[in-house]
């Protein structure tokens, strides 16, 4: 009985461990930007371009608070539901306070995923 019970779990055991493993088909930089900064833009109302163009201000904000600039980014958005119709208004303020630096940066890559309708920017600074 030992032996049947040690084969079953031995078995499960490699059974569970035998299932299809799929690497992910996005980019290491996105994980590991090094010293760069990664920034992303789900679907994006103005199109594709406004979606890449957000993607990498997200990124270059990112870079410049990591080299000492403040950002505070305050987010008003209005939802209007009458009827059976439905709209939203967004408005974004930036406020950046910046001491003596200037922080520059280059667009080094630009990843689009089509399952998830997302835009990925990866900048980096320029020294």
């Amino acid at each position: 009985m030992k032996k049947i019970i040690i084969s079953f779990l031995c078995l499960f055991a490699i059974a569970c461990q035998s299932g299809d493993v799929k690497k992910s088909s996005q980019p290491g930089w996105i994980e590991n930007p090094k010293d760069g900064a990664v920034g992303s833009c789900n679907t994006h109302v103005m199109g594709r371009h406004q979606q890449e163009e957000l993607a990498i201000a997200r990124a270059r904000t990112r870079l410049a608070a990591r080299y000492g600039v403040t950002v505070d980014q305050v987010k008003d958005v209005t939802e209007l539901v009458q009827n059976d119709s439905y709209s939203v208004t967004a408005a974004t303020v930036s406020k950046l306070v910046i001491k003596n630096k200037e922080v520059k940066a280059h667009v080094r890559k630009v990843w689009y995923d089509r399952s998830k309708d997302t835009v990925w920017a990866w900048v980096y600074p320029v020294k």
